[in-house]
């Protein structure tokens, strides 16, 4: 067993490394609920405390869920194209992920039974879902080999945890369902997807690589990687409302559209790369998905004015 710990551990920390994952929850969930708390009406009052971060943990386990899953669905794949990751490479078994993925979910059911058995059920339901993707796979290869049809179906997963995040927020704040929430959502959505088409958007066509522009071409993809940055920045500024905000808040009120300057410096590097199958850079499309989520739960403390409790 403790041989078994201890693959895992370095599983971990090479394939999720806390520095990216931790991170990436704990920014998802504040700007998600602090974008909730800009447009959710009635006088429930937004909080930070335990629920949140029991809800940044929620999110954490099922981002590690997602990735233990991914491991094995891309097995395949990855021994053609990845054959130094740890499980192509041997450095750990499917039996041991599995084990792992049993001891995640134990643990997000502890994490959210006792605040709701409706947020038990939904992290469940998205689990489930993850695990129902590895069978569709396999079964259907137009979703398996078509990359498109691929992110239609998997992308539901990203919108169940956005949906356990505000599902989570109603149940800390007492707030009612609203068709608002649906823009904070989307935005999330947005912002996810600049970083999904970016880091699959390469200057050439590379047969057998799983790249938005192999099939709609460079062009295309990189259409779309803008685009959904700067979709994301047209609903910040519906959710926010920095126009509306004077004084000292108004400068953190327009800080998520700073981070557009992450856009434009991928771009241009992206553009200067050399053209032999050179990728969109990651770091900048990294930096835009942290610092707009940054710049967003600024923006909500500053506008919202919530109350933080322990």
């Amino acid at each position: 067993m403790s041989g078994t710990v201890r693959r895992l551990y370095a599983f971990f920390a090479e394939r999720a490394p806390a520095r990216v994952y931790v991170t990436y929850a704990v920014l998802w969930v504040l700007a998600l609920e602090g974008a909730l708390a800009l447009v959710e009406p009635g006088d429930a009052r937004w909080m930070l405390g335990v629920p949140t971060l029991a809800e940044i943990g929620t999110v954490w386990l099922a981002l590690l869920f997602i990735r233990v899953v991914d491991e094995q669905k891309d097995l395949g794949y990855d021994r053609e194209h990845n054959p130094g990751r740890p499980l192509p490479r041997g450095s750990i078994t499917v039996r041991e992920l599995r084990l792992a993925m049993a001891v995640i979910a134990a643990a997000g059911i502890v994490l959210t039974v006792w605040r709701s058995p409706l947020l038990t059920g939904w992290l469940l339901l998205d689990l489930a879902y993850i695990c129902f993707l590895v069978g569709l796979e396999r079964w259907s290869r137009s979703v398996r080999d078509g990359i498109f049809r691929n992110l239609a179906v998997s992308y539901p997963v990203q919108a169940l945890l956005s949906g356990h995040v505000w599902l989570s927020y109603r149940d800390a704040t007492g707030a009612g369902p609203h068709w608002s929430a649906a823009v904070p959502v989307l935005l999330c959505a947005c912002v996810f997807l600049h970083f999904e088409f970016a880091r699959k958007t390469s200057h050439r066509v590379t047969p057998g690589a799983t790249l938005y522009s192999n099939a709609i071409g460079t062009r295309g993809s990189v259409g779309l990687t803008v685009g959904c940055a700067l979709a994301a920045a047209a609903l910040a500024l519906l959710v926010v409302r920095p126009w509306q905000v004077h004084g000292p808040a108004a400068a953190a009120a327009w800080l998520p559209l700073s981070a557009l300057g992450c856009v434009w410096a991928g771009g241009e590097r992206f553009a200067q790369a050399d053209a032999r199958g050179a990728t969109w850079p990651r770091g900048p499309a990294m930096g835009f998905l942290a610092w707009f989520y940054v710049g967003l739960f600024v923006a909500a403390l500053s506008v919202a004015d919530p109350g933080l409790t322990v």
